[in-house]
Order: structure tokens, then sequence, then C-alpha cells
């Protein structure tokens, strides 16, 4: 073969090889969270019929963006991080459970799923389980059932949870989703679906702050394509 002839063949090697490695699907979580503070919170609590007073509400509740905007309050501040979550062994396995196998068990509703946030900024890996905040953690119930839009593209999953006053004050610097059906300190309930770090400031005492997770699989590209 003459020295042309190799030169080609490298070429067209070098395409056929890399043309494939383009084809993949990449899982993607953006972070948000809206507050509100400590004055905020009580008019609107007022103004809502809870009473004149900065007490959290009854039981694990808390005021939902929906409320607030009810009666007018826009968050002080608003922030979002992108492409900060990591899906987990037991969040693949019970994902692709529901393709091939045992599905996952219980699935999210509007009573099944928490937003659990946290101070430790140690790196997500794919074998954790949980937080890994040792004592400032708290797993806050979903304010109402996951929001799937398929009108998007790519389609997307979205979780939201508010913090009351009470609880959740701490540097925010990690987060996940599990199974629970109870707002906590803790632990982690059956599967946990991610984990992601993300550096939101602190939340103090008579706050309320709003996390919202919107994941996503694969990325737009193209004329209306998804790869």
């Amino acid at each position: 073969m003459t020295t042309q002839h190799l030169a080609g063949a490298a070429e067209r090697l070098g395409v056929g090889v890399s043309a494939p490695m383009r084809e993949h699907a990449i899982v993607r979580t953006d972070f948000g969270v809206q507050r509100w503070d400590e004055d905020q919170t009580a008019w609107a609590l007022r103004r809502l019929g809870y009473g004149d007073t900065r007490a959290p509400m009854p039981g694990d509740r808390a005021l939902t963006p929906a409320q607030f905007a009810s009666v007018s309050v826009a968050p002080y501040s608003e922030t979002l991080d992108e492409d900060c979550n990591m899906i987990l062994q037991a969040g693949w396995v019970a994902l692709l459970g529901g393709i091939a196998g045992t599905s996952i068990t219980t699935k999210f509703s509007s009573s099944v799923g928490r937003i659990g946030t946290g101070d430790s900024n140690t790196a997500a890996a794919y074998t954790q389980t949980d937080l890994q905040a040792s004592t400032n953690k708290y797993y806050q119930l979903v304010s109402g059932t996951p929001v799937i839009t398929t009108a998007s593209t790519p389609p997307t999953l979205v979780f939201s949870a508010s913090f009351g006053t009470g609880v959740g004050n701490y540097s925010w610097q990690e987060f996940i989703t599990d199974e629970g059906t109870t707002s906590t300190t803790g632990p982690v309930v059956a599967t946990c679906l991610n984990r992601g770090v993300s550096n939101q400031g602190t939340k103090v005492s008579g706050q309320t702050w709003t996390a919202t997770e919107t994941i996503s699989w694969g990325y737009p590209s193209g004329s209306g394509t998804v790869s």
C-alpha cells in the first residue's frame, strides 16, 4: 500500500472512531433557591390568616412561592446553580428498573419525596447514599406533586420544597432527593435519587427558602434534537 493510501486509511479511521463518541446522553440538574426574609415571611403569614406571629406554620409546612405571590410578596433573592448534580447508584437502579426489571417500589408524588439540604461540600460520588453533613441537615417534604414537562426539549422533572422559619438554618452546601414522607432531620429514606454540591449561602431563623430541582436527560443539539 502506498503512503497516499495509508494516509487516506488513517483519515477515514479517525472520522469513524470520533463520530460515535458524540452520541451520548447527559443528566443535568439546575438547583434554584428563592428566599424571603423574616419580615416578609411574618407579613405574608399574617395576610394569609396564620396570625400575628413569626412562628412557623403548623406542622412541617412552610409558605410556598405561590402563597407569597398571592399576597404580592416577591423573594428578596433568587439564585440558580446550573448543572450541579449527580444521579446516584440507587437512583439509576430505580430509574432503569422502571424500564426493565423491578420498578421502583414507591413512586414520587405530592406525599412521597423530600429535598434534603446540608452543610457539607464533599464532592458528589456515585456510591453515596445520603447527605454528607453530620448534624446540619434537614429533609423537607415536597410542596406538591413533581412536575414532568414533555413539551420542553429535553423533557424535565421538577421537584420543589419550601423550608420554613425554624428549619434548615445553616450554610446550604449540598442537596439530595429521597423517598421520605415526613420532614425531619434525617436520615435518608429508601431510594436516594441524586446528590449535588451547591453553595447557596446561609439560611437564618425566620426566613423561608424554597429549593427547586429541575432534572433533564440529554442536551438540545442542532435543530430541535437531543443528544
